[in-house]
């Protein structure tokens, strides 16, 4: 049998200015919620006393992170739907991916980082979808007064509109960055899940460490 694709109809412009004011507001929300977090007298006091090493060593850069790291600011801005996807089909997803939000690095003495960060964009269908989580940045020596490049991954939480309603889901994926001084584009590669997105999609974002 023959599937016809029925192509969606574009959203209306004030829609879609809803949206995005939406996600730009859920973002400021949620870099409320992350300076309230970083600063609170409950987590300045945490104990990484745990009988795991590996996640006792996970809690104290997480710890130090929080407590010693320097702020960050996060504008995100596009999402490229890769493979599995037709032509049609990608026409009908949204690949500007607005959003921002906020987090922590600190800077080891190699000059690579822990991050703490979270912020919220515009999913494949216009929905705002927060992230956040924890990463780790391992980084060349700068070259041409401050060039660099970065790799690592990221382990943490996002939660979307089509996944049973904002149902936080785990992740963990790779995250790569290109880094002059300060300022950074970042970006991970997301594979395609069956039964929740059809294909692979690359997501960049930009940071300025403050």
């Amino acid at each position: 049998m023959r599937t016809t694709l029925t192509r969606r109809r574009p959203r209306p412009r004030t829609e879609t200015k809803t949206r995005t004011s939406a996600a730009f507001i859920a973002a400021g929300a949620m870099c409320g919620a992350c300076s309230g977090f970083f600063s609170a007298p409950a987590f300045a006091e945490a104990s990484c006393s745990y009988s795991t090493e590996w996640l006792a060593g996970a809690c104290r850069r997480i710890e130090r992170v929080a407590k010693q790291g320097t702020w960050d600011l996060y504008v995100t801005g596009y999402g490229w739907h890769i493979n599995g996807y037709t032509e049609e089909e990608r026409q009908s997803l949204n690949s500007r991916s607005w959003g921002g939000g906020a987090g922590k690095h600190f800077t080891d003495e190699n000059g690579n980082e822990d991050i703490l960060f979270a912020f919220v964009f515009l999913d494949s269908h216009e929905n705002p979808e927060p992230i956040g989580g924890w990463a780790r940045q391992w980084y060349t020596k700068p070259v041409a007064g401050g060039l660099s490049l970065g790799g690592g991954y990221f382990a943490g939480f996002t939660a979307r509109e089509d996944v049973a309603h904002y149902l936080p889901v785990p992740l963990v994926l790779p995250v790569g960055s290109i880094r002059y001084r300060k300022a950074s584009v970042m970006g991970t590669f997301i594979p395609g899940i069956p039964g929740v997105t059809k294909g692979d999609v690359a997501f960049f974002w930009s940071r300025y460490e403050f």
